[in-house]
């Protein structure tokens, strides 16, 4: 039987761009779960107000997983359970090599994202009424500001192949992950969203066997491999998939509610 189940946001819960919503159906078949004793943890590496903007209608009661893990917090009044900052030594080393593979760069602060000048759809990231990123001429001279990731936007051919050249040049010093196709994010070596759910489901007395996460990108790998059963989405990426125990339908079909009808309300009769 599974008792909690920790989904992803963007390219998972979400429908595609433009819209990224919860779609009424996916919505029903979680509040269902929820009625029937299934804990339902959002692991996201957005910001605590871009969960708290798009899961309002959400039966969450637990502590959420944002910014890959960085930060657990309570939905409900948005107060900080655990936070892991950006190591704040290798801030500039990040911020340069970023800056020599050619990325544009994000400073991701508690109440705050800067970035480069003229960064790639940065004027779209957020929804009103959050606001949008500060572009800034020299994003070097926020150091040192304290932070909690630091981002690299790019072209999704090549990010893959700059991700794994970045991995080998922090190895051991950080956690670095792609959350998109054109992201990718620098953490505290200790962080990922499959460390925040282990901490969360041991806290709450639930087995690793008992918990369900469903993810699309690298960034879910952890979350997916720490669960009993690891879904990956029908859009998800092939070594997401590789890491999944199963492969639900991709999230303009409804690939979270399929699961959930499937193998886990079934579980709870």
């Amino acid at each position: 039987m599974y008792r909690l189940i920790a989904i992803d946001l963007d390219g998972t819960l979400l429908t595609p761009a433009p819209q990224k919503r919860i779609t009424p159906h996916t919505h029903d078949i979680l509040c269902k779960a929820v009625e029937m004793g299934i804990t339902i943890v959002i692991a996201t590496g957005q910001t605590l107000q871009v969960l708290r903007q798009v899961c309002a209608n959400l039966p969450l009661s637990t502590p959420q997983i944002i910014e890959n893990g960085a930060v657990v917090a309570n939905f409900a009044d948005g107060r900080i359970l655990y936070e892991q900052p950006f190591p704040q030594e290798y801030i500039l080393p990040v911020l340069n090599t970023l800056h020599s593979f050619g990325f544009y760069r994000a400073y991701h602060t508690h109440d705050c994202v800067y970035v480069d000048c003229d960064t790639p759809r940065a004027r779209t990231w957020y929804r009103p009424p959050i606001a949008p990123p500060v572009e800034m001429e020299d994003i070097t001279s926020l150091y040192p500001l304290p932070c909690i990731k630091l981002v690299g936007v790019g072209e999704a051919e090549t990010l893959r192949e700059k991700r794994h050249a970045l991995e080998n040049i922090f190895a051991g010093k950080l956690y670095v992950t792609q959350s998109s196709f054109d992201l990718i994010e620098f953490l505290h070596s200790s962080v990922s969203k499959g460390n925040a759910l282990n901490v969360i489901a041991a806290n709450l007395g639930i087995a690793p066997a008992e918990v369900v996460a469903i993810g699309d990108n690298h960034n879910d790998i952890g979350m997916l491999r720490f669960a009993g059963l690891g879904v990956a989405m029908g859009n998800a990426t092939d070594e997401v998939k590789a890491a999944a125990d199963y492969i639900t339908l991709s999230n303009s079909e409804e690939g979270v509610a399929a699961v959930i009808e499937k193998l886990v309300l079934p579980t709870l009769k």
